[in-house]
């Protein structure tokens, strides 16, 4: 990037005493899709001698975690524009203890170039956001540095974590416009979807979630069932056409077909409807 700006990187290493932090999170009910906040608060160099600020009370009806995490930085650093400079401070370090930003801002710059897609060609979900956050990042006005830390271990960590599930809880005030809510149901997994390892097989899944990602294409959440065992055995995630989400109904079971494209899963035929169970069995 041009100016004084830093590459992008997020670092987990001590905090300069002569640096404005700002202390990010977001929050969502019901992920995704449910109540939704996010917050920043701004801790001054002590020769500034000025209070923390909260500069950032976002909350809307409905989001998802991963997109108010990202959120809260990018107002940040559309409030670093309208604020800085301050005296005797080179630089704004910005502080989450998101994996998702911290995993994805090093990615944001070869994704636009590969017009908002993954190294295997998978939409990138969340574009508009990291559109946003390219943007705001190159018209900061200063030198910013992102900075992960884990958990909620210290007073100022533990403050804006509870900001931003009061905004979330709050809800309603704000609208995430980017935010596309698709059909959701509960996976009988926790924890995230993983890629599923297509090679041209059919397999019976339930989908339980499944939103647009690009215009032509939408991406389907469904947990693996094997008739073999009788038991579900994964929570997946894979690729399909506009078409052929609309036939893959929330807690349906149906027998599909996917590519042959492990690092790009995509479901390409509906083969037929099938009986499973609901749940969960022994």
């Amino acid at each position: 990037m041009g100016g004084s700006h830093s590459a992008y990187s997020v670092h987990r290493v001590p905090l300069d005493s002569r640096a404005v932090h700002i202390y990010t999170d977001g929050s969502c009910f019901r992920n995704p899709g449910g109540s939704s906040g996010c917050a920043a608060i701004v801790q001054y160099p002590e020769h500034l001698s000025r209070e923390d600020e909260q500069i950032v009370d976002f909350g809307c009806s409905e989001s998802s975690n991963n997109r108010m995490e990202l959120l809260a930085c990018i107002c940040a650093l559309r409030w670093i524009r309208l604020n800085s400079p301050w005296p005797d401070v080179s630089r704004v370090q910005i502080i989450t203890d998101s994996r998702y930003v911290k995993d994805n801002i090093i990615r944001a710059q070869s994704w636009r170039k590969n017009d908002w897609r993954n190294l295997y060609g998978e939409p990138v979900e969340n574009s508009d956001l990291w559109r946003s956050f390219l943007s705001a990042f190159k018209n900061a006005s200063m030198t910013v540095h992102f900075e992960w830390t884990p958990g909620k271990k210290t007073p100022i960590l533990r403050e804006i974590d509870k900001a931003a599930k009061t905004a979330a809880k709050r809800g309603g005030t704000d609208i995430d416009r980017g935010f596309k809510s698709g059909t959701v149901a509960r996976s009988l997994f926790p924890g995230a979807a993983t890629r599923f390892v297509a090679t041209g097989q059919t397999a019976v899944i339930r989908p339980y979630r499944h939103r647009p990602i690009k215009k032509s294409e939408w991406k389907v959440r469904f947990n693996v069932f094997s008739e073999e065992s009788g038991k579900y055995i994964a929570s997946c995630y894979a690729l399909v056409s506009p078409e052929l989400a609309t036939g893959l109904h929330r807690q349906h079971g149906y027998r599909v077909r996917f590519n042959n494209d492990p690092n790009y899963p995509q479901i390409v035929e509906l083969v037929e409807e099938v009986s499973i169970p609901n749940r969960m069995t022994p």
